[in-house]
């Protein structure tokens, strides 16, 4: 398909690689000459410089074989006004990148329809509620859902004295409806059969019906699961505050520290019970003061990746259990991990997450989750009548590329498949696999 993104900062450039690695036809429309060279370097896209908002530009583009346009500049404004255009230029689906929460509200929704935008993403809130979720299950560093609920998948660290290190995985019983679906190991994503063994430090993914995920972490990672009250939240950005108030309404217990003063005073007006501190985060002075020592988890959210790394390791010197840190640049995610962070997550690739969604719809897909920094992927698609694997046993179904069918929902039901299981139309499949062979899966399986 043909897509043209509007902006090549940090969240267009993430988004056009992984569009470019589905194989669209990516035409990225950005202004600044610094921002093209990079791209030129970088990236086998179309570069157009200039205004997406403009009329002309697009028309000169050709609008008539364009699928979707996708506008995510640091302007709320410039990305509606771009997505109306496009809409008038006859261009099916657009997407626009919000971040001021007021235009998101209730009140707006019909000025929405009226601008034509399909999908407002709000990168800010798109990270708020993915960290949330994470402190809703403390044994996990990662939870997604899928079939409406039906199936979750986690992942867990696994420490050094879990009963079942080195056994390979065909001798472990796991709850009937789980499944080991993913290993990383030094920074590499494995795709476990059989004979696979967990080891200490590996992160490991468990795939299946709810209950049994429960189960399994009551169980297996129960010494994990200390439940979070008390949250030291460093940085009062955008996502600091969405995610602060999101925990206060929940009933947590939060503190905020921010150096600047004029944010401070922003957030406190926007809250009721959280405590916001002004001051530096690195000041272990600071933080003993503050009795941040107390926090169930420290989550830092400041610009600088070098000062959440700094900070999240003084928190873990102070005795907070467990840390959270926001990258700008996903290649350190790895690095991050092996330094003692227990979670490293990029806003920018959660978005381009939630877009590749949207744009992955029309092709049978139903939901996708990214992990660990685009290692992996989890992707949930239903079956067509016309399926080329509908009546096959799994055992003859040949997938493109690595990946492996972790759970399948058919009538309400959850199934950890064998491969003796027959796929029949309208099942929803969960597959675990790697990012890129995902493309190829919606094709064949479609």
């Amino acid at each position: 398909m043909k897509i043209i993104v509007v902006g090549a900062g940090k969240v267009g450039y993430s988004l056009a690689q992984r569009l470019i690695q589905d194989e669209h036809d990516v035409y990225i429309i950005e202004k600044s000459k610094e921002r093209i060279y990079t791209l030129k370097t970088t990236l086998d896209v179309n570069i157009v410089q200039g205004n997406g908002a403009s009329l002309s530009l697009l028309q000169e583009i050709g609008m008539d074989d364009v699928g979707m346009l996708i506008a995510v500049t640091d302007s709320d404004e410039v990305n509606m006004l771009a997505c109306a255009i496009a809409k008038i230029g006859g261009i099916p689906k657009t997407i626009a990148r919000i971040r001021d929460n007021d235009y998101l509200t209730k009140e707006n929704e019909l000025i929405h329809e009226q601008l034509g935008v399909d999908l407002f993403i709000n990168p800010e809130m798109v990270t708020a509620q993915e960290l949330f979720q994470i402190l809703e299950t403390p044994a996990a560093l990662d939870v997604e859902d899928f079939a409406k609920g039906a199936v979750r998948l986690m992942e867990f660290k696994v420490r050094d004295d879990l009963p079942i290190l080195g056994e390979p995985l065909k001798n472990i019983q796991f709850p009937g409806s789980v499944l080991v679906v993913g290993i990383l190991r030094g920074g590499e994503m494995i795709i476990p059969h059989g004979e696979s063994c967990l080891y200490p430090n590996d992160s490991v993914f468990f795939l299946g019906s709810t209950e049994g995920i429960e189960e399994l972490e009551s169980t297996l990672f129960v010494e994990s699961r200390t439940l979070v009250n008390r949250v030291c939240i460093v940085g009062a950005s955008l996502i600091g505050r969405n995610l602060t108030k999101l925990l206060e309404k929940a009933g947590y217990k939060v503190k905020v520290i921010e150096k600047d003063m004029a944010r401070c005073e922003q957030l406190a007006m926007e809250v009721t019970d959280a405590m916001v501190i002004c001051g530096d985060g690195t000041d272990a002075d600071l933080l003993v003061a503050e009795e941040i020592s107390d926090c169930d988890v420290m989550i830092c959210l400041t610009n600088d990746d070098k000062l959440n790394l700094l900070v999240a390791l003084l928190g873990k010197h102070l005795g907070i259990p467990k840390t959270l840190v926001r990258v700008g640049r996903p290649e350190y995610i790895t690095l991050m991990e092996q330094v003692g962070i227990d979670v490293v997550f990029s806003p920018r690739l959660l978005t381009s997450g939630e877009i590749l969604r949207f744009v992955r719809k029309g092709e049978g897909l139903i939901s996708i989750s990214t992990f660990e920094g685009a290692k992996a992927e989890a992707v949930e698609i239903k079956i067509s009548p016309t399926s080329p694997v509908v009546g096959k046993a799994l055992k003859d179904v040949k997938l493109p590329g690595k990946g492996l069918v972790g759970a399948i929902v058919r009538d309400n039901k959850t199934i950890v498949p064998t491969g003796a299981t027959v796929v029949f139309e309208g099942d929803h499949i969960i597959i675990f696999t790697l990012p890129e062979f995902v493309n190829k899966l919606l094709k064949y399986l479609q």
